[in-house]
């Protein structure tokens, strides 16, 4: 370690090895060992999927809340987020169903050495209780959910064990209830409970004393029960929200000791959470992500990079009050340049380090990962970022629906801004957690799509109020869609043109280039019409899908068209160009939904308009245009028609790296390639396709399947682009979910991937 760096500093720098495939990579499938050389920059890192743990050591903790704060601190998680806050030097909860906040840097690891565990707890009500069993208190223990990554656990809690005191004054220590309460007055008074809990390997011992009253219960369960997650909860029958006066729970005082529970530094999240970058030439543009922070704290971050083995200050940017993004600027040089993100926080300065990697160039090889669709039962993703990883690419796209709605449980919060904006970033800090080790040092390209929005669907509507989701526009304050917009888009290079569209919501479509190749990134939802906002009442009725392209039905829009005619004009002597969008530009599945009936079309496809789709790939015909999206939970390479089939751009259209909402290819005729037409009349040809299992749409991955068995089966993972600009050779690879990247085989792709494509040839 440098030894002008401090712990925290250290925690965004874990040395790794990785893998680069110089395109284009021998596979030895016989022997499974990829035929490439070894660079010293990932391994380590990946080894235990993701995370290689610090030293993990025996604990004695104690929380230490100080200040006023909605983030409980880097040693926490809270959920849901807007239940949980530091306030005036201790920890307050709003009481509603499943409220839990977890410690996953310390957990009981092996309950036979013994540990002892304790807080100090009082309700603070305003009225009296009809249910007062239903409202309980305390401390949780054996917290584990489906997969072993404390972190999945703390999104995902399965099992656990209370040992908590309910508001009647008597206590809950698992299945147990205590024979007698601690003695009147009530506990809805505010008098303060000190609940320890202990383990001795055969008994568990829950204990309870307010002032001279005291009162217990023991229980005997299996040491593997009482094995994992620590944490809080607070619990009452009403919502956060609920019109009567919330139910509210104050904690002073949190501690834990015992060689059984031990301590994962590696777990700890914050106060910089992540960074996402992108470069142009010597300039580079860097989004930091921040936690939900207090008054007294500081309210800006600084970027420093390393020239010539010296720190040097190049820039400092204020945290936006709700997106809670910082965005900054530099000239960093033209060579790789390791930089650190430094943020004072409770009288210690802290640091994420990262890289920011120089531009290929156009005689090297490029490998872009593309991504979509994380429906986040399998969080935190371990195999798959593993493998990423191990795979080195030069470029990460996630297409969309980075979160959804589902994500950790407790629906969705639409108003007001800001408890809508902390239960998005909950979410989306998922995200965050996951990939937070990729994107400190490879520049990305992350766009939103529907749900990433809280929308089922996206029909923009150039911008304007939605009642409905059909009619076109968005549902959410556009306050709060610019401020996701900002977590997700704001290290992309500038916008081309960067006018605002209806209410004020501004927009991101840009170009750029990246190792010599010309990228555009469209939003193909934003100015896309409603069908209910345009077409004819009882269309799906009255009209067939060849008649719904109606003057005046739009796809990207005449901004965007106007600005990619101008861009293919400049770049249309390039060997190669790239185009990022949401979506593939027909429709890409036959069967839908949670039976995989037969399905004809669908409107949320960019098969419809079908003027609007002809006006976005006619700069883009010919051999040279490679588009890639996601959105549809499934794989596809195809080749778009214009006029014919074939004389349009390559369509790269990757799976969710979690499916979740069911999909898949099944054409009448069982051939799943060659050429084609969809419901709307668009041509196409499919050259590979990456379907799910049949029968795994009735898999249940947070209730009794793995996750990452699931993910598998239900056609999750990812998809690789390989480019060689020199030769103008491309090969598409379509990864499944479980494989190991350090030994692949063939069938750990898609039936019918990898495919090699000379862009060369006409």
């Amino acid at each position: 370690m440098n030894p002008e760096k401090t712990p925290s500093e250290a925690n965004g720098e874990i040395q790794s090895l990785s893998l680069p495939m110089d395109f284009p990579a021998e596979i030895d499938y016989a022997s499974g060992l990829l035929m490439t050389s070894l660079r010293p920059l990932f391994i380590l890192f990946l080894i235990l999927a993701g995370f290689a743990p610090a030293a993990i050591q025996a604990a004695e903790f104690e929380a230490n809340w100080q200040g006023d704060r909605r983030w409980t601190g880097p040693e926490h998680w809270a959920a849901p987020i807007y239940c949980w806050e530091v306030a005036d030097d201790t920890l307050l909860a709003t009481a509603i169903k499943d409220g839990l906040l977890q410690r996953p840097t310390e957990r009981i690891e092996d309950p036979t050495q013994g540990f002892r565990i304790r807080t100090r707890v009082s309700f603070l009500l305003e009225d009296k209780l009809s249910m007062p069993e239903k409202t309980h208190a305390g401390l949780v223990i054996g917290i584990q959910g489906m997969m072993k990554d404390p972190r999945h656990a703390a999104v995902w809690p399965k099992r656990q064990i209370d040992a908590v005191v309910r508001s009647d004054g008597y206590l809950i220590l698992g299945e147990t209830v205590s024979e007698k309460p601690l003695a009147s007055p009530p506990l809805s008074q505010g008098a303060e409970v000190e609940l320890v809990l202990e383990g001795d390997g055969e008994k568990l011992t829950l204990r309870a004393k307010r002032g001279a009253d005291t009162t217990s219960v023991v229980i005997v369960l299996p040491i593997e029960q009482q094995v994992g997650n620590i944490g809080l909860t607070a619990v009452s029958p009403r919502r956060w929200n609920d019109p009567r006066s919330p139910i509210r729970v104050r904690f002073t005082e949190w501690s834990g000791q015992g060689e059984g529970l031990v301590h994962d530094p590696s777990l700890t999240f914050g106060p910089i959470l992540w960074t996402t970058y992108t470069r142009s030439g010597s300039a580079a543009k860097l989004n930091v992500q921040m936690p939900p922070l207090g008054k007294s704290d500081a309210s800006e971050v600084t970027l420093e990079i390393d020239r010539n083995g010296e720190w040097q200050e190049v820039g400092r940017a204020p945290i936006d009050p709700l997106s809670r993004t910082a965005l900054l600027r530099a000239d960093v040089g033209d060579e790789d340049v390791s930089y650190r993100v430094r943020y004072p926080w409770r009288g210690e300065v802290h640091f994420w380090n990262g890289t920011f990697a120089a531009d290929p160039g156009a005689e090297a090889p490029l490998k872009v990962a593309a991504f979509s669709c994380d429906n986040g039962y399998a969080f935190p993703l371990p195999t798959l970022v593993r493998n990423v990883a191990l795979q080195e690419p030069d470029l990460l796209f996630f297409a969309g629906d980075q979160i959804y709605e589902s994500y950790g449980g407790f629906g969705i919060v639409r108003e007001p801004v800001e408890i809508a904006m902390l239960d998005y970033l909950r979410k989306y800090y998922q995200f965050g957690w996951t990939w937070r080790e990729l994107l400190k040092d490879i520049p990305s390209i992350i766009i939103p799509d529907d749900h990433d929005v809280f929308q089922g669907n996206l029909w923009g509507h150039g911008g304007r109020k939605a009642e409905e989701f059909t009619d076109g526009g968005y549902v959410m304050d556009p306050e709060w869609v610019n401020a996701v917009q900002r977590t997700q888009t704001a290290n992309l290079p500038d916008p081309v043109d960067p006018s605002p569209v209806e209410q004020g919501i501004g927009v991101y479509f840009t170009e750029w280039s990246w190792g010599g190749v010309p990228l555009v990134i469209l939003e193909d939802r934003k100015w896309k019409s409603g069908p209910d906002g345009i077409l004819p009442k009882n269309h799906r009725r009255t009209m067939k899908p060849t008649e719904l392209d109606i003057e005046g039905a739009e796809l990207l829009g005449p901004r965007q068209e106007t600005f990619l005619r101008d861009w293919s004009t400049r770049t249309a002597a390039a060997p190669l160009r790239l185009v990022f969008s949401q979506t593939i530009f027909c429709r890409g599945s036959t069967h839908t939904g949670r039976e995989l009936k037969p399905s004809s079309h669908d409107l949320d496809s960019n098969g419809w308009p079908q003027s609007g789709r002809r006006r976005a790939l006619e700069p883009l015909r010919g051999n040279n245009t490679v588009m890639l999206a996601g959105d549809q939970h499934l794989g596809m390479l195809a080749r778009q028609g214009i006029d014919q089939h074939g004389d349009g751009p390559w369509s790269f259209m990757v799976q969710g790296t979690a499916n979740g909402f069911p999909r898949a290819w099944w054409p009448e005729n069982g051939a799943t390639t060659g050429d084609t037409s969809d419901a709307f009349g668009n041509k196409f040809t499919v050259l590979a396709v990456a379907n799910p299992e049949k029968g795994s749409h009735t898999l249940k991955p947070t209730r009794i399947d793995d996750p990452e068995e699931t993910a598998h089966r239900k056609g999750s993972g990812h998809g690789l682009l390989h480019i060689d600009p020199t030769r103008r050779k491309l090969r598409f690879e379509n990864w499944r979910y479980l494989y190991d990247a350090a030994h692949p085989q063939r069938e750990d792709q898609f039936e019918g991937f990898p495919v090699e494509v000379d862009t060369g040839v006409e």
